[in-house]
C-alpha cells in the first residue's frame, strides 16, 4: 500500500517523523513519501537516524511546494528529488529571500485591506500569532457580522477551509489574498524540481475552487509544468478520480496519490488509508 503525501511537524503536521513512520508501519504502508511544505528537513533527519526498525517500507524523497500559477496559489509535489539541491533552494526561496518570505503579519494586512476594499465589515483588529493563522482571525471576525453573509456563497460562509482556498484562488473573492509577490511561480518550482532530478505533480486539484478544472490542467500540461497528477486523494470522489485517471491516460501523464495526512490535526484522515477506505496499490503507481 502506498501513501505519497504526508506531513510531519517540520511543516504543518502534528507528528514527529518517528511518529509518522510508526503509524505508516502500523497501517501496513509499503511505500511512503514525506512531503512537508517547502522543506526537506524530515529527509535530512532520515539520513542521521536509522529508522528501519520502525518503518520497514521504502521511502521516496519528496516535498510539497507552494507556488502561484495565473494568480492562483497551488501546491506542486516533487518526488525522487536530490535532497541537497532542493534544501539549498528552499532556504533561499522560502526562508531567506525577503521577496518570498511568508510573513504572517503582512499576510494579515493584505487580508484586512482586501476586506475593506470590498466592503466586508470587520473590526479594527490586530494579528496575534497565538490565535492561529491569519485566516483564522479574519474568518471568525467576518462571521461576527451577519450582514457579511450576502457577500459569500453558503459553502464559503460555513466552511473555513473552503473560505481559505477561495481567498488564495479566486481574485474576485471579497477577501482575496494575492500570493504572487510572496511565492515563486509554478514554472520556477517545476524547473527547480527537475534540476534536482525530480518529477513534478499537481497536488489535490479538486481542493482548489476553480471554475474550469480541465482547462487549468490543460494549461499546466501545455506549459510543461507537470509530469503528472495526484489522482488518488482522501477527499476526492470516485467521479473525480475517474476523470483524473482518464485525463492522465489520454495525455500520457504520470499518476500519484496520497492521504495528505497531517497526523491528528485533521480528524479522520489516517496515513495510508485516508478516511478508512483508501488503498493505493503499488501496481497503480508505475513510475516508482
Amino acid at each position: 500500500m502506498i501513501d505519497l503525501h504526508t506531513h510531519t511537524n517540520y511543516s504543518d503536521g502534528v507528528w514527529t517523523l518517528k511518529e509518522l513512520l510508526k503509524e505508516a508501519e502500523k497501517n501496513k504502508v509499503t511505500i511512503l513519501s514525506i512531503t512537508d511544505h517547502d522543506t526537506v528537513d524530515a529527509h535530512k533527519e532520515l539520513r542521521k537516524n536509522n529508522y528501519k526498525e520502525i518503518f520497514k517500507g521504502r521511502i521516496i524523497p519528496g516535498a510539497e511546494f507552494n507556488a502561484v500559477f495565473e494568480g492562483t496559489k497551488i501546491e506542486l509535489l516533487g518526488y525522487k528529488i536530490d535532497i541537497d539541491k532542493i534544501d539549498t533552494w528552499c532556504k533561499k526561496t522560502y526562508k531567506e529571500n525577503p521577496k518570498y518570505k511568508l510573513d504572517l503579519d503582512n499576510e494579515f494586512k493584505i487580508l484586512v485591506n482586501s476586506c475593506k476594499k470590498n466592503n466586508v465589515k470587520i473590526d479594527d483588529i490586530k494579528y496575534n500569532k497565538a490565535m492561529g493563522w491569519p485566516i483564522d482571525t479574519i474568518y471568525k471576525n467576518i462571521k461576527k457580522y451577519p450582514e457579511n453573509k450576502k457577500l459569500f456563497k453558503e459553502i464559503e460562509w460555513n466552511d473555513k477551509d473552503i473560505f481559505f482556498r477561495n481567498c488564495t484562488c479566486n481574485p474576485k473573492f471579497p477577501a482575496y489574498l494575492d500570493f504572487s509577490s510572496m511565492l515563486p511561480t509554478a514554472k520556477e518550482v517545476s524547473n527547480t524540481i527537475r534540476e534536482a532530478n525530480g518529477l513534478v505533480f499537481i497536488a489535490h486539484l479538486f481542493v482548489y475552487p476553480l471554475e474550469e478544472y480541465k482547462e487549468f490542467l490543460d494549461k499546466l500540461r501545455e506549459e510543461n509544468i507537470i509530469d503528472g497528477v495526484e489522482v488518488y486523494y482522501s477527499k476526492f470522489t470516485s467521479e473525480q478520480i475517474k476523470f483524473l485517471e482518464d485525463y492522465c491516460k489520454k495525455y500520457n501523464l504520470l499518476m500519484s496519490g496520497g492521504t495528505d495526512c497531517h497526523g491528528k490535526k485533521e480528524k479522520g484522515i489516517h496515513v495510508g488509508i485516508g478516511y478508512g477506505n483508501m488503498n493505493i496499490k503499488e501496481s497503480q503507481i508505475t513510475w516508482l
